[in-house]
């Protein structure tokens, strides 16, 4: 009897001692379990943070995009304004533009163009020929002159101009000009040696060379007179002045060919 006391006492004790371990462990599990649930919590925390983080990040990408979107409408508009402002500037230019002017010799009005306005008509001047210390350009004078004195030294001079030979029409007919302007041209270009304008220009006139004559004292310039010159009324007398002769090719220094010699020389005032 006392035995079988023994044994059931040494077993209670052992299990005494299981179910002691088995706490301790389910102990340390639910101590575990806690701190792994602390730690989900965090994470949780943690990514609630991070989506906080997203949420704020996306909103500030819809801006920028926003922001984006409104610069890109603000510089097309920008274009568009820039490509009116051109276009306006194009047509300013080919309406108005800044100008250019010529002269037309032999002729009492300006070509019949619409872009041509017409400055005055007038008289063709300059020194006498036969005088050495005349000036040496024609110049076209105008109908109504304006005078400051009624007096002065008799050194520079100013005379009428004549055509000299019939190669002009009538010799000793007085000449004509007037003043032009291109309202749509920039530049304008008298061609001797052709009496029609390269590509990409526009004729005005075209006509013969006409300069003075080479062995005359004063000097003189080279123009170019109206293939169909006019003359002033009642100028038919012999005065001389400025004179008007054609311009012959001289083959030497000339090359020849192209230029064939004593042939006069066309030309051709052009426009662009």
């Amino acid at each position: 009897m006392e035995n079988m006391l023994v044994i059931l006492n040494n077993t209670v004790k052992q299990q005494s001692k299981s179910l002691l371990l088995q706490a301790t462990t389910i102990k340390q599990q639910a101590t575990a379990i806690q701190q792994h649930g602390t730690t989900i919590q965090q994470q949780g925390t943690t990514i609630q943070q991070q989506g906080t983080t997203i949420q704020q990040q996306g909103t500030t990408i819809q801006q920028q995009g926003t922001t984006i979107h409104q610069q890109a409408t603000d510089i097309q508009q920008q274009g568009t304004t820039i490509q009116l402002q051109q276009t306006e500037i194009r047509q300013l230019q080919s309406t108005q533009g800044t100008g250019s002017t010529y002269i037309i010799w032999g002729r009492k009005q300006c070509p019949n163009n619409t872009d041509t306005e017409q400055v005055y008509s007038g008289y063709v001047g300059g020194g006498m020929y036969d005088q050495p210390g005349s000036a040496a350009e024609y110049v076209c004078l105008p109908p109504d002159p304006d005078f400051g004195r009624t007096s002065g030294y008799d050194n520079g001079r100013m005379y009428g101009a004549e055509y000299e030979t019939n190669f002009f029409g009538t010799a000793d007919e007085d000449v004509p000009c007037a003043v032009c302007r291109k309202t749509s041209s920039t530049s304008i270009l008298m061609i001797p040696g052709k009496n029609k304008c390269y590509y990409g220009w526009d004729m005005e006139y075209h006509g013969y060379l006409g300069s003075g004559e080479y062995d005359h004292a004063a000097a003189s310039s080279y123009v170019c007179v109206d293939s169909r010159p006019e003359y002033l009324n009642g100028g038919v007398q012999n005065e001389n002045g400025k004179l008007f002769y054609s311009v012959l090719a001289k083959c030497g220094a000339l090359q020849c060919p192209p230029y064939m010699n004593n042939y006069p020389l066309t030309c051709v005032v052009c426009s662009k």
